[in-house]
């Protein structure tokens, strides 16, 4: 009886081996939030590139942080006292997602803090990594995405 439990339990220990040693499976739409760092903050990078009329413009700096480029305060709560969780310090299109929850952020959260509301313009598009983006609203912002917006005013 002894040596039958020994060998259930080896079977066993080996089958949670093998599985553990199985590549992870990820579906094209799953997404981790990235862990909290030493200080209790989620942190990392996108980058955005915009377009307007077919030519480059500069992502404005201070969004979510300047009174002038602060327009929604709905989540104050998550980010940093005197910044909103998605911010820029610069225009070098680095949105710092800073938050002291760990969770999901949209691109279009950070419109709404910007106070960019792209529902009048025509031809809106947005790319991420290469690849077409047919709900920018809803895009799950993630750590290192290139992001290109494009517009046209006209």
């Amino acid at each position: 009886m002894i040596g039958i439990c020994v060998v259930i339990a080896i079977s066993v220990g080996i089958a949670v081996f093998l599985i553990s040693q199985q590549p992870k499976l990820v579906t094209e739409n799953a997404y981790t939030n990235p862990p909290m760092d030493s200080m209790g903050m989620m942190h990392f990078h996108p980058s955005l590139t915009l377009v307007i009329d077919g030519k480059p413009a500069a992502v404005p700096a201070q969004i979510g942080i300047d009174p002038k480029m602060w327009q929604d305060h709905s989540l104050d709560s998550y980010g940093m006292q005197g910044m909103a969780p998605l911010h820029t310090h610069d225009t070098s299109g680095t949105i710092h997602v800073e938050s002291y929850a760990n969770r999901y952020y949209t691109f279009g959260q950070l419109l709404d803090i910007w106070g960019l509301n792209l529902s009048g313009y025509k031809q809106v598009t947005m790319t991420v990594n290469g690849q077409p983006v047919p709900d920018y609203q809803n895009y799950v912002l993630h750590d290192g995405d290139k992001i290109i917006l494009s517009f046209n005013t006209k």
